[in-house]
C-alpha cells in the first residue's frame, strides 16, 4: 500500500478506537439512567399503584449549551480575576466553550455562544462589575474587572432585584 493510504488508514482506525470508547461510554451511562428511571418508577407505584406511566408527558431535555441563570454572569467574573489582565470577548467565549465542554471548532455555535457571552458581559458592566474599551480597530471589545464586589443578580442565587 501507499504512505499516504496507510496515514489515512491509521487516522481512521483511531477515530473508530476513539467512536467505539465513547459508544461503550454513552451505553454504560444509559444503563445507568435506566435503572434510575426504574427506581423512580417503582416509587411511584408505591404511592399510586394503578398509575399508568405511559400517559405521563415526556419533559424534553435542556439543550446541551443550557446554563442557569447567572452562571455564566459568574464564570466570566472569575475568569476575568484571575487572570489579572484585560481579555476580549472572543477570548471569554472560549473560555466559556472549553468550561462546559463544547465544540470550540463549531463556528454556529460559537456565534451563538459569543453573543450570550456578550449580553453576559454587557449587564455585568450595567450593574458595575466590568468595564469594556474597544480592542484594537475591530468592533471586539476587551473587559476588565472594575473592582466591584458583591453578588450577581439573578433568582437563582437569591437576590430577586433586577
Amino acid at each position: 500500500m501507499d504512505d499516504g493510504y496507510q496515514l489515512a488508514l491509521h487516522g481512521l482506525l483511531r477515530k473508530r478506537g476513539e467512536l467505539t470508547s465513547e459508544v461503550e461510554a454513552l451505553r454504560a451511562q444509559l444503563g445507568v439512567q435506566l435503572a434510575a428511571l426504574d427506581h423512580i418508577d417503582a416509587t411511584i407505584r408505591v404511592f399510586k399503584p394503578d398509575i399508568d406511566l405511559c400517559d405521563l408527558p415526556e419533559r424534553p431535555a435542556p439543550p446541551p449549551n443550557a446554563a442557569f441563570r447567572g452562571e455564566v454572569q459568574r464564570f466570566l467574573l472569575h475568569t476575568l480575576r484571575c487572570a489579572g489582565a484585560a481579555m476580549t470577548t472572543f477570548q471569554l467565549t472560549e473560555a466559556v466553550m472549553v468550561s462546559r465542554r463544547l465544540n470550540v471548532s463549531d463556528r454556529v455555535l460559537f456565534k451563538l455562544i459569543a453573543k450570550r457571552t456578550g449580553h453576559s458581559l454587557t449587564r455585568l458592566r450595567k450593574q458595575g462589575f466590568v468595564a469594556s474599551e474597544r480592542y484594537s480597530r475591530g468592533a471586539e471589545l476587551q473587559w476588565t474587572v472594575t473592582g466591584r464586589e458583591g453578588p450577581v443578580g439573578g433568582w437563582r442565587n437569591g437576590s430577586a432585584d433586577r
